[in-house]
């Protein structure tokens, strides 16, 4: 009986260590899958890292490069405003000075053209020898200030094309008479510009130092007068006799009731 149980215990043992020895087994099976399991985690969590890493590297590098692509464009674009704010400056400063200029130049032709005053903004870039004539240039216009010795003593007003002219106008008092009774606007021929006239002599002042001739038609039609206003005081003027032929040179300035006005004349009989 008692050798029985010992078999039987044997047996128990064996069973055991057989048990044991496949637990065992499956522990250590277990624990390498485990281990394994582990270490592939490791390596997973360490690629992630890395590619994280890499990402927030790569994302840190093109959030750079935008930040300096921005300052770029803002610098470009701050330039680009900085230009044209200077550009809209200069045209500023360039459109006031021009329209300061043409309003002188309004300003000076109209004291040349209404009132033969100046010019006073316009240069003077030439000087005759003829007794001192002087050519003025302005913004788009030109002025010649005439002053012969025996000759013009007007001003002329046109644009920078105008020339130069001394060469009187030859004419008598019967054609002057019949073209200003004729023509209404005969004056504008005339106006500012140098004549020689012969006509007969009809009246002397002394005094106001002025010489007048006339021509006469028998119905009074073509009547007219034409009044000269010595340059210089003549003393020889009162040596002139009446009713005679007689020659003037002089500007024309202005017509009124049959009468032309000619100034800075010289007359001689």
């Amino acid at each position: 009986m008692k050798k029985e149980k010992n078999n039987t215990f044997n047996s128990f043992e064996e069973d055991l260590e057989q048990i044991t020895e496949q637990e065992q087994e499956e522990i250590d099976s277990y624990m390498d899958e485990e281990i394994d399991k582990h270490m592939k985690e490791q390596k997973l969590k360490t690629i992630d890292k890395e590619e994280n890493y890499i990402e927030e590297e790569y994302n840190d590098e093109d959030l750079e490069e935008y930040e300096i692509e921005d300052d770029f464009v803002e610098k470009k674009v701050d330039k680009e405003t900085a230009k044209k704010n200077r550009w809209r400056k200069i045209s500023n400063i360039i459109f006031v000075v021009l329209l300061v200029l043409v309003l002188l130049a309004i300003i000076d032709v109209i004291c040349v053209a209404k009132f033969d005053k100046g010019p006073f903004f316009a240069i003077p870039l030439h000087t005759y020898e003829d007794g001192g004539t002087k050519e003025y240039y302005g913004l788009g216009y030109k002025v010649i200030k005439y002053n012969q010795i025996q000759g013009r003593k007007d001003t002329e007003l046109g644009t920078w094309s105008l020339k130069y002219n001394v060469d009187p106008i030859y004419t008598e008092m019967l054609d002057l008479a019949i073209e200003f009774n004729d023509n209404p606007n005969a004056i504008n021929n005339y106006y500012k510009k140098l004549v020689v006239v012969t006509g007969n002599l009809k009246e002397v002042d002394v005094d106001n130092n002025t010489v007048t001739l006339e021509y006469v038609d028998d119905g009074g039609k073509y009547t007219t007068k034409l009044l000269c206003q010595l340059e210089e005081a003549n003393e020889k003027i009162s040596l002139f006799e009446p009713n005679y032929e007689i020659t003037a040179m002089g500007t024309v300035m202005d017509y009124q009731k049959k009468t032309i006005y000619l100034e800075n004349c010289f007359a001689e009989q």
